[in-house]
């Protein structure tokens, strides 16, 4: 059975995705000379979400009670692979997110936040991490509002976000409970500054705000205070799962051209292909992307059945974005010089996988976290898998 089986209607909707792309966002990313995620304006940014949104991939990803598709782990799993495998830039706009954080506002902040941001009306962005340099993200209470103060680096899309979704620490709540909390804050809010926007080796572009007694009403708080960082780590594993899945996909996409590279006529007289070295490292790149897709799946399919898989998302995290790493650097180094040149599509794949050895938790903590959660399993009796 290959690894990813999928039921009949998974399949025909991963083919209607794979259409869109081929047919629709593919020359539009030729025209427009989309190269990397940077490169997107936010107009063109804001076609593919409706078009996907018209066509019914937007919103699959989130509640059906919330008016969307309900899809689950194993089918936003076959996409996100799918749209990774097709080489498109433009094609991480055609998922929208599941709500995340927002999912725990109340029905009234669902009303404002959420289902705006569902629809693609409005874009967020997470900014979570303090910058190295300080001072720490603060909010005190005064009065019906909160002010907050810090800044935060690494806020991934902030540039282009409308919200931003804020974990701060409550250090005075006039006698209430003290802790972190998360705040949504209007980019554009009196007191939010974007100091600097850059992209990192993935093409990504991220944002460092400066928060400067920036006034949030009490009722723009998600949760309650002291359920900041708990949230925050709530969403983790599928973020992980997700990461594996279109790690997976760009390591079919690598290997699928190093394959054409490769048997394709050479100036020796014969193909590459017919080399043994060249057929050992084409051998260890394919022993790679099974192994990683096989535990993708595998994770996906228990997610799906509702099992607990923090342990399994953090080996399939690792487990894809480390042999991803290796497949694309046999695909350079089979290619040869023309793969190093900056604007070759090796080059730019080479630059933006590596962040992601990193993001959602680098492979060295993700060890840990999988050694951990065996252990936890075992001594509390829970079945290990």
């Amino acid at each position: 059975m290959p690894v990813d089986d999928l039921p009949l209607s998974l399949m025909e909707l991963r083919e209607r995705l794979r259409a869109f792309i081929r047919d629709e966002l593919l020359p539009v990313e030729r025209q427009r000379r989309v190269r990397e995620e940077a490169d997107a304006p936010p107009d063109l940014r804001r076609w593919v979400r409706g078009r996907a949104e018209a066509l019914g991939f937007f919103r699959l990803a989130q509640p059906r009670e919330l008016g969307g598709g309900g899809l689950g782990p194993l089918g936003q799993t076959a996409l996100r692979e799918a749209i990774a495998a097709s080489g498109s830039v433009l094609g991480r706009f055609v998922l929208g997110g599941s709500g995340g954080l927002l999912l725990h506002g109340t029905p009234e902040q669902r009303e404002r936040f959420l289902l705006p941001v569902l629809r693609g009306e409005l874009t967020a962005a997470f900014a979570f991490t303090d910058a190295r340099e300080g001072p720490h993200t603060t909010a005190v209470r005064r009065g019906d509002a909160f002010f907050v103060s810090g800044v935060k680096s690494f806020v991934t899309g902030g540039p282009f976000a409308d919200l931003l979704i804020t974990v701060a620490n409550v250090t005075a709540n006039e006698g209430g409970p003290t802790g972190t909390a998360v705040f949504v804050i209007p980019r554009e809010a009196p007191g939010v500054t974007l100091r600097r926007q850059w992209r990192t080796l993935d093409g990504g572009v991220h944002g460092e705000f400066e928060f400067r007694e920036v006034a949030v009403p009490k009722d723009d708080v998600i949760g309650g205070i002291g359920e900041g960082v708990p949230r925050a780590l709530e969403d983790i594993t599928a973020m992980r799962l997700g990461l594996a899945a279109t790690a997976c996909g760009t390591g079919l996409w690598a290997f699928e051209y190093t394959l054409a590279q490769v048997d394709r006529p050479h100036r020796s007289g014969t193909p590459l292909a017919e080399r043994e070295q060249v057929q050992a490292m084409l051998a260890d790149s394919a022993t790679d992307l099974y192994a990683a897709r096989a535990v993708l799946y595998a994770t996906a399919r228990d997610a799906e059945a509702g099992r607990d898989v923090v342990v399994e998302a953090a080996m399939a995290k690792s487990l894809a974005t480390e042999a991803v790493a290796r497949i694309v650097d046999r695909a350079i180094q089979l290619t040869g010089g023309a793969a190093v040149m900056e604007d070759h599509p090796l080059a730019r794949l080479y630059r933006r996988i590596r962040a992601w050895r990193i993001a959602e938790g680098t492979t060295e903590v993700l060890r840990l976290t999988v050694a951990r959660g065996l252990l936890e399993r075992r001594r509390t009796g829970l079945p290990g898998r």
